[in-house]
């Protein structure tokens, strides 16, 4: 009989408090990551969503400290200066970041941090962290994106074009992710990285000489 294991309930031992892991979601303007994390939280509670800092303008229905923080460029290059950012990206004309404090004590709490960042800024993630999971969520095709670009109702037509010109730069980078996804559905995208996190919980590397604590018991 087939068990559905819930990827947060991997089995650690009382002595080894499990330290958290870092999951980076990226991919084109518009191809659903926001949605997608989304979903996947309500399959996963315990997962943490780190939000980001960024100097664009907030759109209709989105709230500080809750989607994004919403700072002015001088704000966000203080930041920068003070070294409270762990990675930022310039990206059509306004600043995206993570903030690095928030990030570092979740993880040292043993809480798991999913990030929807840009694909400079997981690129940069990985080199800091090594053991982080990278995702690249890719759209059904360009058109496809296109369509969901001018959905949102957001940006004029010059932005759009410039989102998707900026798109095919991404999309190339996408083989230097861990592991590709093409979102065709939001709720079947959130399930494939649930299971993804199940076998990242798993790698050795995130299990480090806990054989050798089972041999001494």
């Amino acid at each position: 009989m087939a068990v559905d294991l819930p990827a947060d309930s991997i089995q650690y031992l009382e002595d080894m408090p499990p330290r958290g892991m870092l999951v980076c979601i990226s991919g084109p303007s518009g191809v659903g990551k926001g949605t997608v994390i989304e979903a996947l939280k309500r399959r996963m509670p315990r997962l943490t969503h780190s939000v980001s800092v960024t100097t664009r303008p907030p759109r209709s229905g989105e709230q500080d400290g809750v989607d994004y923080f919403f700072r002015t460029v001088e704000e966000f290059e203080a930041m920068i200066e003070n070294d409270e950012i762990l990675e930022y990206d310039f990206y059509c004309s306004n600043y995206y970041g993570t903030p690095r404090r928030a990030v570092e004590e979740k993880l040292s709490r043993g809480e798991d941090v999913i990030m929807d960042v840009t694909v400079p800024g997981s690129l940069s993630i990985l080199y800091k962290f090594d053991a982080a999971c990278s995702i690249f969520l890719l759209p059904p095709s360009l058109s496809a994106l296109r369509e969901r670009l001018i959905g949102r109702g957001t940006e004029n037509g010059d932005i759009i074009d410039s989102r998707l010109l900026k798109a095919v730069d991404e999309i190339e980078m996408a083989p230097k992710f861990d592991y590709i996804l093409i979102n065709n559905d939001v709720n079947f995208s959130a399930e494939e990285i649930r299971y993804i996190i199940l076998a990242e919980k798993l790698r050795a590397i995130r299990r480090p000489a806990i054989e050798q604590k089972v041999l001494n018991r």
